[in-house]
């Protein structure tokens, strides 16, 4: 899904740069530098958001009954598994 938005975004700004003139100076300013911080200031924002996220449903789910955590033992019949000396 992320690929497609990537690639419809570089569609449209290849049309739009083949539809607009030189008359687009203030776009001078607008440099490779300004678009990777831009790129990663997203991305970090967006980790940020999922952790937070992560970090409150995994308290929704933990249990404060020690019970459901305990570990049950399970013995065959016959295999109690003690030592046979």
């Amino acid at each position: 899904m992320v690929i497609r938005y990537f690639v419809l975004i570089i569609l449209g700004i290849a049309i739009f740069t083949l539809i607009v003139d030189d008359g687009m100076r203030y776009l001078a300013s607008f440099t490779p530098m300004h678009a990777a911080t831009a790129i990663m200031a997203v991305g970090m924002i967006g980790f940020l958001v999922k952790l937070v996220m992560w970090k409150m449903s995994g308290r929704k789910t933990v249990s404060g009954d020690p019970a459901q955590s305990a570990p049950t033992e399970v013995l065959q019949d016959g295999n109690d598994h003690s030592s046979s000396h």
